[in-house]
């Protein structure tokens, strides 16, 4: 005899009985919804039905994998800081050498690294041996930023303004001392300065260097007609000699190696730098006149302005990310508080970085997966924490959209973002 329940307590309901044909009914709907399901996800996997897996799906997403870049010193910062954010979140690593822009090219052509960064676009030459190495590349606009003149001259106070001209003239020479009569003409300070010029370049291959030298070969002949000079990340850059305790020409092999020649030599120095590093090593910069004649000194917001008049005005005649973005230059904008010495950073990756280049799938996978992190949620960091500035909207999802093309020995993998 059951007890009564407790006093207050509901009294239980009583049990379902169901009949025999209602359990044989709801079997068949049961094994009908799992038929359909294993149908569905078929199809998905292998785009029946015109469908595709969610680029939006982490289920599959590897973890533990290491990616390895190489490239421009111009960004290193802001990678370093993408990295740790990157591995934080997916718990997957990524390992950047910022050997410069032309080691990372090399690096990518012999298939040593899977993506590189460079902040100038492939001469025709790197062009074909890149495609011969790897097949079509993809070039990605992933963050932006100032080139800037850094200068150590004691007893100067101010900010040096220079022409692209008085670049060009300290840097094959014309110029050798700080008093020069075209350099005092834009900063009346100069003239009692009696140190001799000390010009730092960089004696490996660098992006930063191409930035510069395409300004000085968009506006001045003599640098523009000469053979040896020109754009170039590496130009034969001339041999001059010190005057009045100057150092002449000076070779810095690596922006860590510019940077220490600037700050450290005893004066009379200028080099060159990007931004970031320039106001972390607390290193002076100078101001450089612009299209519009107006002397500009270098910020995010100045920077960010020349790289978007550039693009409105050349928008309709950029390549696609598969396309030879040889031409394309960001320097020397056209609006009146526009810095002259804007560039954009490129990732260049493989559009399918099987073929003996990454790993396997689920390194390309991730590979993927880093690139799309860095182009979206990456940005929040260009914008806030270091003077970087982002591509214009419609490159970043150019970026985004093209990712979805890559394959892994020529077969379709699962986006993983």
């Amino acid at each position: 005899m059951s007890a009564n329940p407790p006093p207050g307590s509901a009294t239980p309901p009583p049990p379902v009985v169901r009949r025999k044909g209602d359990r044989t009914k709801i079997y068949i709907v049961i094994a009908v919804v799992v038929i359909a399901a294993v149908l569905i996800g078929v199809g998905a996997g292998t785009s029946w039905y015109g469908l595709r897996p969610s680029s939006t799906s982490t289920a599959s997403c590897p973890t533990g994998v290491t990616l390895q870049g190489e490239g421009a010193s111009f960004p290193a910062g802001l990678v370093s800081q993408w990295s740790s954010e990157y591995e934080g979140a997916t718990s997957n690593l990524v390992n950047y050498n910022p050997a410069g822009a032309g080691a990372g090219i090399t690096a990518l052509t012999d298939k040593s690294v899977d993506f590189a960064l460079t902040d100038e676009p492939l001469t025709s030459s790197q062009n074909t041996a890149l495609i011969a190495a790897v097949g079509t590349y993809l070039t990605l606009p992933v963050t932006g930023g100032a080139v800037v003149l850094v200068y150590h001259i004691p007893g100067f106070s101010g900010t040096l303004n220079l022409t692209a001209s008085d670049i060009a003239g300290i840097f094959n020479g014309t110029y050798t001392e700080w008093n020069n009569t075209a350099l005092v003409a834009n900063n009346p300070g100069l003239s009692s300065i009696t140190v001799g010029i000390t010009s730092v370049h960089r004696s490996d291959p660098a992006g930063m260097t191409y930035v510069l030298t395409n300004l000085l070969t968009l506006e001045n002949k003599t640098w523009r007609n000469n053979p040896n000079l020109g754009t170039s990340l590496l130009p034969t850059w001339p041999t001059i000699t010190g005057t009045a305790g100057g150092l002449g020409s000076v070779g810095a092999s690596g922006n860590s190696a510019m940077l220490k020649d600037v700050s450290t030599d005893a004066g009379g120095t200028i080099g060159y730098t990007d931004l970031y590093d320039a106001q972390l090593k607390g290193l002076t910069v100078a101001s450089i006149e612009n299209s519009a004649s107006k002397f500009i000194a270098p910020t995010v917001a100045d920077t960010a302005s020349a790289i978007g008049d550039v693009y409105n005005a050349t928008k309709s005649s950029l390549p696609s990310p598969t396309g030879d973005w040889a031409s394309v230059t960001w320097v020397n904008a056209s609006g009146s508080g526009d810095y002259p010495l804007a560039t954009l950073v490129y990732l260049l990756v493989p559009l399918n970085p099987g073929a003996g280049h990454t790993a396997n799938a689920a390194d390309a996978t991730v590979l993927r997966q880093w690139i799309y992190w860095a182009a979206t949620q990456g940005q929040d960091y260009s914008r806030s924490d270091f003077p970087f500035t982002s591509p214009p909207a419609a490159l970043l999802t150019q970026d985004t959209s093209v990712l979805g093309t890559m394959t892994f020995n020529g077969t379709s993998f699962l986006s993983c973002t």
